[in-house]
């Protein structure tokens, strides 16, 4: 089972090297606390997102492959996962999935302990785990997953997992589909483009160490949420993150150390050009408590980088 859930991890942490900006608040529910979308079929179509897909079509589908026998390029075409505080993580995989590859992965999980089959108005799932043990509850970050999960094929294109079994029968009658309540106060932060190829957003608070007075907690605990947007624009990744403080103060600060670290570097003729024009084409801009910040990268920079 643990194995399963680090798959699913590792899946989950690559996912913004392949996402697409198809969410919107009304798709999340209204404790979300962090989430991700992604579209390998775009990604493989993009003029920038090619390059990068290749890099994890190399480093990561090709193992896959050689060492489970799923083709993860070919089986899946989009995920979308997120966590809220009451029902804990949902991963949500859309694609052809083949009944062979179900099989497999079936297989792979009973390795690790018991399947459990359920029954849901005449829909299957599975349960792995120890029901009298069920882990994590309302996990924020895969927590939920080690030691009890929750997983349906029973609908047509789409693979299910979740933390609890109440979120998976809601998704099994919904069709495999999340609806949010639309906007309402305290939603997370969705950053939208045309063309866009990474989008995901967390609230902070779990990350700062309330024991720790350093600089960086400092910064988390002042820190409401951020949001992240990678953009295919002609040819070129465009990026843009967004920062909401709880301080004003504190949002003027980071912006006076970015645009100080800026300054630093855009004389430095040691730079590799790709740096360069990566320096050149930054933006930081703070607005009351919000700071934000967008560039222009080469996406063979990105794979260099990536590479080494």
């Amino acid at each position: 089972m643990k194995k399963m859930s680090r798959g699913l991890l590792l899946l989950v942490t690559l996912a913004p090297l392949l996402a697409v900006a198809d969410v919107n608040v009304g798709d999340l529910p209204e404790d979300t606390i962090w989430y991700l979308h992604a579209d390998l079929e775009a990604m493989r179509d993009g003029e920038a997102g090619s390059k990068l897909y290749a890099w994890f079509e190399d480093e990561v589908v090709d193992d896959v492959r050689e060492e489970v026998g799923i083709d993860i390029g070919k089986e899946i075409e989009s995920l979308t996962a997120f966590a809220d505080l009451q029902d804990g993580t949902v991963i949500i995989a859309n694609g052809p999935m083949a009944k062979d590859t179900q099989d497999k992965l079936l297989a792979l999980a009973a390795q690790q302990g018991p399947v459990d089959p359920r029954e849901y108005k005449g829909k299957t799932y599975y349960f792995f785990g120890d029901e009298d043990d069920p882990g994590e509850s309302g996990g924020k970050f895969l927590e939920d997953l080690e030691d009890s999960v929750f997983v349906s094929f029973a609908v047509q294109g789409k693979a299910l997992v979740t933390g609890t079994e109440a979120q998976m029968q809601a998704l099994l009658d919904n069709k495999g589909k999340v609806s949010g309540p639309g906007s309402h106060d305290g939603a997370l932060l969705v950053l939208t483009a045309n063309k866009a190829l990474v989008q995901a957003g967390m609230q902070t608070d779990a990350l700062a160490d309330e024991d720790d007075d350093d600089w960086d907690s400092n910064i988390l605990r002042n820190t409401r949420e951020v949001a992240l947007l990678v953009a295919d624009k002609s040819g070129q990744l465009a990026i843009e993150a967004q920062l909401q403080s709880t301080d004003p103060k504190m949002a003027q600060a980071l912006g006076a150390i970015v645009n100080g670290l800026i300054g630093l570097q855009a004389f430095n003729s040691e730079l590799e050009p790709g740096l360069q024009n990566l320096i050149r084409h930054t933006r930081v801009e703070v607005l009351e408590n919000v700071l934000s910040i967008s560039t222009l990268i080469d996406p063979n920079l990105v794979v260099t980088i990536l590479d080494e």
